[in-house]
């Protein structure tokens, strides 16, 4: 069973088991983004630019919704 609870990888880059796996199945070196949003700007381009799988897009979205929620000042 994978654990879906997020870790800290580093800086404010927070990522689960099944995170890091469907980063690691579209070869995505997670270890070299400093932030979280320099991660979600590289899925982007990548949606942009790429056919890929939906599971890629919705990390992107849980990533987003992380982002709002612990990231952004209210």
């Amino acid at each position: 069973m994978k654990n879906n609870f997020t870790k800290n990888i580093h800086h404010d880059l927070y990522l689960s088991d099944s995170d890091i796996e469907v980063l690691e199945k579209y070869d995505i070196d997670y270890l070299k983004f400093k932030s979280v949003k320099e991660l979600m700007f590289h899925l982007e381009e990548m949606l942009r630019y790429q056919d890929i799988d939906s599971d890629l897009e919705d990390l992107l979205i849980k990533l987003s919704d992380y982002n709002y929620y612990f990231q952004t000042n209210k």
